[in-house]
């Protein structure tokens, strides 16, 4: 017999599996209850981290540290990549946010990344 998920917990993986998606360059994980050292359901991510007694409180916490409204809409399009003109070990990734619910941002990522970018293997 197959385990059938209550709609509550599938809501929760899905939300859950969204924003480790979303924000994987700062390598978001979450950690149960049940594996915490704390007993409480952890997010931590590069950067920072939280923990909240229950599930949906943790990714409240998450969206509010990330500034995410949760919407499906919420997505950081690419606009281009370019070196860091001082390292060029480092990767700058210009993106812009694409959401009807929030206010327009830009933000750029540093990430470490000595190979070449797809786009610099093609040149």
């Amino acid at each position: 017999m197959i385990p059938v998920e209550d709609d509550e917990q599938s809501a929760y993986d899905a939300a859950r599996a969204a924003l480790t998606a979303r924000y994987g360059h700062l390598v978001l994980k979450f950690t149960p209850a049940s594996l915490s050292a704390s007993g409480q359901h952890e997010a931590s991510w590069a950067g920072g981290a939280v923990s909240a007694g229950t599930e949906h409180e943790l990714l409240a916490l998450v969206r509010a540290a990330m500034g995410d409204c949760g919407g499906e809409g919420h997505l950081w399009v690419t606009e281009g990549i370019s070196r860091e003109p001082a390292d060029s070990d480092k990767v700058l990734i210009s993106q812009r946010l694409t959401c009807a619910d929030c206010p327009a941002q830009e933000r750029v990522i540093t990430l470490h990344h000595p190979q070449p970018t797809p786009g610099e293997a093609r040149q």
